[in-house]
């Protein structure tokens, strides 16, 4: 299997120190170490990518000096490090260092050199197990046209639990084929989860529907939607997974249904569709979406609708190539 040719993975050097030893941060490390294990069993091209965060018009008035600067030729060196350490795995891997806000130039880099997959890490926010990495991880999963794939620490990616939320759309079934797709790359089992909300019934002064009905309704709908979850599922090779997939439909709002699902199956990684240009505004499972994606104790791999459209436009960046 290869579904995917050109990953990009975003690391973070802001807090490496070249002196002290070439040290990421443990979701940087995650992100990285995810992304040479992928390439490695797709044979895919691998990009190790970087931006230093310096505002536009100060990138302008200091591009000479950048470019021959410390800094950048420090950036360049960890890199290297990075790229030499992929190749000891067999991967085709290479780097690239811009200037600029992150989140953007990803989206740049990824519109230009058409990766088709992007790895990010992630960090604990809190009590409450809210672990998307601020701003930056947010606005590249509304705004980066490919898949992106938010990784988080402590995941053992030889053997994970997938769960894939469906809404029945298109775009929930690329994200089923592609948890498929990636299930076959190690020992997993595959959850498909669909959530509905049960029918209100009437008043109970209301004579003429009675309760019964109301419950034959249900089981319809519950009926229906356990039936389109094994069409989608018949579109998909998931067969060819050792341990197959299971089909979940169950009553109540989307987004307490796949939390309760991340916990009853240890989930450790959910493969979602989004919706619209607003991304996870817009998310197929509902208008909560992204308070459930920042309570999620889980990685998250997120895929564009067919026809996405990236806000950022691409224009002439100062960027160093090894």
């Amino acid at each position: 299997m290869q579904r995917f040719r050109d990953i990009l993975v975003g690391v973070d050097l802001s807090s490496v120190d070249p002196q002290a030893g070439v040290e990421l941060t443990a979701p940087n490390q995650q992100a990285l170490d995810c992304a040479i294990w992928l390439a490695s069993r797709t044979q895919a091209n691998l990009t190790i990518f970087s931006s230093i965060h310096i505002y536009p018009y100060v990138r302008e008035a200091l591009q000479r000096e950048l470019e021959q600067s410390p800094l950048e030729s420090e950036g360049r060196k960890i890199l290297e490090g990075f790229v030499a350490r992929a190749k000891i795995e067999g991967v085709h891997a290479r780097s690239k260092l811009a200037f600029g806000t992150p989140w953007q130039e990803i989206c740049l880099q990824v519109q230009s050199d058409e990766h088709d997959l992007v790895i990010i890490g992630t960090r604990d926010l809190g009590r409450a197990g809210r672990f998307l990495f601020g701003s930056t991880g947010m606005k590249l999963l509304r705004n980066c046209p490919c898949p992106i794939w938010v990784t988080r620490p402590d995941v053992d990616w030889d053997h994970v639990n997938v769960l894939v939320p469906s809404d029945f759309s298109d775009v929930s079934l690329e994200a089923l084929r592609l948890a498929v797709n990636v299930g076959q790359l190690f020992d997993t089992r595959i959850h498909v989860l669909h959530a509905f909300e049960r029918p209100v019934g009437p008043p109970a002064w209301y004579g003429y529907v009675s309760k019964q009905m109301v419950e034959d309704r249900t089981a319809a709908q519950r009926a229906e939607a356990d039936k389109k979850l094994h069409e989608q599922l018949a579109r998909t090779d998931y067969r060819t997974l050792r341990h197959g997939a299971q089909v979940h439909v169950v009553d109540g709002p989307a987004d307490e249904a796949i939390l309760k699902a991340i916990d009853n199956f240890q989930i450790g990684l959910v493969v979602m569709g989004t919706a619209a240009r607003s991304g996870l505004a817009g998310l197929a499972l509902g208008n909560t979406t992204e308070r459930l994606v920042s309570q999620m104790r889980c990685s998250l791999m997120a895929v564009k609708p067919a026809g996405f459209r990236c806000t950022i436009t691409p224009t002439p960046k100062p960027g160093f190539e090894l």
